[in-house]
């Protein structure tokens, strides 16, 4: 059932906040709290190399981008959230504050453990509908 109501899709939001606040503060041990506790995590990024199969692997490839990557704001928009029992699947875009297009398409799939929600998936790919702008070779831009 999808859920429609901003009450409704508060607690989605307000994980995906925590989430992003966290990755923005490079900050690991928050990072961690918000993902399932079996390590059976599932994750497909946008950039190469950067897919993992489980928590573990995917901790330690944040730890290692927490170390030196460069990490930009982003802004989410068209936010939806469908909810059956346990599992809720969300689906947003979002956009680089530093090159906002094309969006960022992304899937979470949650899961409740006992009583909190907590991210057993996501997938990361840039839309295809949307281009870059295209500028001419010869404008000096």
């Amino acid at each position: 059932m999808e859920l429609t109501s901003p009450h409704q899709k508060e607690p989605f939001k307000a994980i995906i906040d925590r989430y992003e606040r966290a990755f923005l503060e490079r900050d690991l041990a928050a990072f961690r709290t918000l993902h399932v506790r079996d390590g059976g995590l599932v994750f497909f990024d946008n950039h190469s190399g950067c897919d993992s199969a489980s928590y573990e692997d995917h901790e330690v490839k944040i730890a290692a981008f927490f170390k030196t990557g460069a990490i930009v704001g982003l802004r989410r928009e068209n936010v939806r959230v469908f909810v059956a029992g346990d599992m809720a699947c969300v689906t947003a875009t979002h956009r680089y504050l530093s090159r906002p297009v094309p969006g960022v398409r992304t899937t979470y799939v949650f899961e409740r453990e006992e009583g909190e929600w907590r991210i057993r998936h996501m997938h990361h790919s840039f839309d295809p509908n949307e281009s870059e702008p295209v500028r001419a070779a010869t404008s000096g831009e």
